[in-house]
Formats: C-alpha cells, sequence, structure tokens
C-alpha cells in the first residue's frame, strides 16, 4: 500500500514538472526569479533528450511499481492509469525527442528576447 501511495505521489511530481516545463516561461515572465529554475530545468530537459535518456522520475515510478505489483506494469489508482496516459504518449520516441528539443529550443529563444528587451528598457 505505501509504495502505491509513492508511486502515485511520483506520478504527481512527474506530471507537474512536465506542466513546468512546459509552461514556465509565462509563470517566469510575471516572477522573474522562476526563470532560472525553469532554464535549468530545460537544460536538464535538452541533455535528457539528446543523450536518448529517460527522466529519472520514469525510473523511480517504474521500480516502485515493481514493488506494489511485484511485476513492471503499470496499474493503480484513477489517477495514476489517467496521468500515465498524460506523460507517456503513445508515439515514436524519436517524435517525444524532437518535440522536447523543440520546444526548449523555442522556450530559449523566448527568454533570449525577454533578455534583450529587459536591456533595452534599464538603457
Amino acid at each position: 500500500m505505501v509504495y502505491k501511495l509513492l508511486s502515485d505521489f511520483v506520478i504527481l511530481v512527474h506530471f507537474s514538472w512536465i506542466i513546468f516545463i512546459l509552461f514556465g516561461f509565462l509563470v517566469a515572465l510575471k516572477f522573474h526569479k522562476v526563470a532560472l529554475i525553469h532554464a535549468a530545468g530545460l537544460a536538464f530537459t535538452l541533455v535528457l533528450n539528446l543523450g536518448g535518456w529517460y527522466c529519472p522520475l520514469t525510473y523511480l515510478e517504474t521500480y516502485l511499481h515493481s514493488l506494489h505489483h511485484g511485476e513492471l506494469s503499470y496499474g493503480g489508482s484513477f489517477i495514476t492509469h489517467n496521468l500515465q496516459k498524460l506523460i507517456y504518449l503513445q508515439l515514436d520516441e524519436i517524435y517525444l525527442r524532437i518535440g522536447a528539443v523543440a520546444w526548449v529550443g523555442l522556450n530559449m529563444g523566448g527568454y533570449a528576447l525577454w533578455l534583450k528587451k529587459q536591456r533595452r528598457h534599464r538603457a
């Protein structure tokens, strides 16, 4: 039971992290200190995808599920089942990695424009 709760918690954290990576730039426009955390997360996402690795949270989820279920298949709560469909899209891995790298590039371009505008505004 504890492992099931832990695995559900990790999935919620993982989903929250993905949402932050997707929309953190918008938050950073309002709360400037968030920009450093978001940029670091984007860099981490870039390294993972260019290296062909998976997020450490994926490994933790798999491990906790294996302790609960005794196998690597996912099961569990309604939340877990539906969040997994959002986190692990049924697309070829190469498309997901290309999309992630493109999203990082788009965000970094946004940050570059934002910093340029900030510098002009201060001058």
